[in-house]
């Protein structure tokens, strides 16, 4: 309002001294001319502040209030070396190497309220170099412990370096603080989340010496708390059973990365163990554990095949054990401008009847096909799917953007040897078409993920029955594995609170703790 009053005096006091000047009133161009000198500026100002504001209609803020080792000895202590190395953090009757105290805030600093369904990744943070002890969610702020589900919070899970948090709505102004105990001499804290419609950043402020105590101060305060029985946040469950040993896992690239976190969070806890996943291809990993298996190699080997869908047949001595539902994506780079294909139209693409994108209403843009190759799991299950299983055509370019293979083919289509290829060259080139799964292909800022017969890629869509492109993933082993082994407890892990928070965390639909229509209509599933 005081803007538009002072718009309209400005403009009253300038038409009157043209009246004064020239004695004359002043004609329709120079009013105009004058509207348009007042109005102009007011809708620039109105402008920055719509495009200051809209980012942060929905906006998660986070900021590291404190990053310290646990040293506060008072000097006489720190001077008196007995005294100094009897002084010990211990969590859990463990002592902690190296401790040290993190104190996070988070808060809703957007202009409205986020409920559950906008949070499509939630909060994780990440501390490099450390490993995490123990935390505690407290300092609730705008928002009440039934909201945020603190009995929830035990399905938060700490993997190795980092606490994944569950999913929970935040009002306007709400805020909440995670004090962390970690192990380890290194320093920093990486945070990220994404929210639909919304955005995650970094507060970053100067951490001078008041503020330091101060933080210091509330950390220790929340510490007390915490040890005062106030919403300690517990760390992963300890097995039923923890075996000792070496446990190599092999196979599918698309859930390496989340077997690996697996595995972390197995041996956090089961310190004697030691597992490892290898990205090859599902068929690779079968082929390695049949051979494995029926040579009876040392207890090195591989133990544990990772496999995209059920095993092709030919491999009779091993046993499949399904572990959650994967949904695949096909995936375009974003300037093929089109974002939603029928199956005829994927099978006409791949197949190489279209071969530019405006032949399906894009832009006069040439389609580059990037496959996954024969071995692939995700390869398997878009044959199974979408190909109608039929053999895809040959490969008539080695670097997916020339004909440099086959000159005188129909079509550009190379072949990547796992996820990440696929993704980085879909990323990279302009009309580029690819498949993936879902969750891999979130993290790539030029690739957007295509609707198949208007359906998105979602669990919803596939427990209907109109979405397509899914398949199971199965751990397969040589045989069943002897009762109390490193396997098949790992094996066993699968079915905790924690494992099925990492599987849903990183969008697979676990096949133990679910609905029961799940566990047998989709993980029994011959999909793929």
């Amino acid at each position: 309002m005081k803007i538009a009053a002072l718009a309209q005096d400005a403009h009253a006091a300038v038409f009157h001294s043209s009246l004064s000047v020239g004695g004359s009133a002043p004609s329709a161009a120079q009013h105009l001319r004058l509207t348009l000198l007042l109005v102009v500026p007011i809708i620039v100002v109105a402008v920055a502040w719509l495009v200051a504001s809209v980012p942060r209609w929905r906006q998660i803020s986070w900021r590291d209030q404190m990053d310290t080792p646990v040293n506060f000895l008072p000097k006489e202590a720190r001077r008196d070396g007995v005294w100094a190395a009897a002084w010990t953090v211990m969590v859990n009757q463990r002592e902690v190497a190296f401790p040290s105290l993190v104190l996070l805030r988070v808060r809703n600093s957007g202009l409205a309220a986020i409920d559950k369904a906008r949070v499509r990744r939630p909060m994780t943070f990440t501390f490099p170099g450390r490993d995490v002890v123990e935390y505690a969610v407290t300092d609730l702020r705008g928002i009440t412990r039934e909201e945020i589900q603190l009995h929830e919070m035990a399905n938060a899970s700490i993997i190795g370096n980092r606490i994944m948090l569950p999913r929970f709505p935040m009002r306007r102004g709400a805020s909440y603080k995670l004090l962390v105990v970690l192990a380890g001499n290194e320093r920093g804290v990486h945070g990220k989340g994404r929210l639909r419609g919304g955005r995650v950043v970094h507060e970053t402020r100067g951490h001078g010496p008041l503020v330091k105590h101060a933080a210091f101060g509330t950390a220790l305060a929340l510490l007390l708390g915490v040890q005062a029985g106030l919403a300690f946040g517990q760390g992963p469950a300890i097995p039923s059973s923890c075996a000792s040993g070496q446990l190599a896992m092999q196979g599918s690239s698309a859930f390496t990365p989340v077997a690996k976190m697996l595995g972390q969070a197995y041996t956090g806890v089961c310190l004697d163990a030691k597992i490892t996943a290898t990205a090859t291809s599902s068929v690779s990993g079968l082929n390695a554990l049949a051979a494995t298996g029926s040579q009876k190699v040392p207890s090195d080997a591989i133990q544990i095949a990772m496999s995209d869908g059920h095993a092709p047949p030919g491999y009779p001595t091993l046993l499949g054990h399904p572990i959650g539902v994967i949904i695949f994506a096909l995936v375009v780079n974003r300037q093929a401008g089109v974002f939603s294909l029928s199956l005829g139209q994927l099978r006409d693409i791949f197949g190489g009847k279209f071969t530019n994108w405006r032949q399906v209403g894009g832009p006069d843009l040439p389609i580059h096909v990037v496959a996954r190759v024969s071995g692939s799991g995700t390869r398997r299950t878009f044959d199974a799917t979408i190909y109608d299983s039929k053999p895809e055509p040959s490969v008539s370019s080695f670097d997916c953007e020339h004909k440099n293979a086959i000159p005188g083919a129909a079509m550009i289509r190379c072949e990547a040897p796992d996820t990440a290829t696929l993704l980085a060259r879909v990323n990279a080139i302009p009309g580029a078409i690819g498949y993936a799964q879902v969750a891999d292909a979130a993290s790539y800022a030029n690739i957007a993920t295509v609707k198949i017969d208007g359906f998105d890629p979602k669990i919803g869509a596939v427990e209907s029955g109109a979405y397509p492109y899914w398949t199971v993933e199965y751990l397969y082993t040589f045989g069943r594995p002897p009762a109390g082994s490193l396997t098949s407890t790992f094996l066993d892990y699968m079915n905790s609170a924690t494992a099925r928070q990492i599987l849903a965390t990183e969008q697979y639909t676990p096949c133990t703790g679910t609905q029961p229509s799940i566990v047998a209509h989709l993980c029994s599933s011959t999909v793929g």
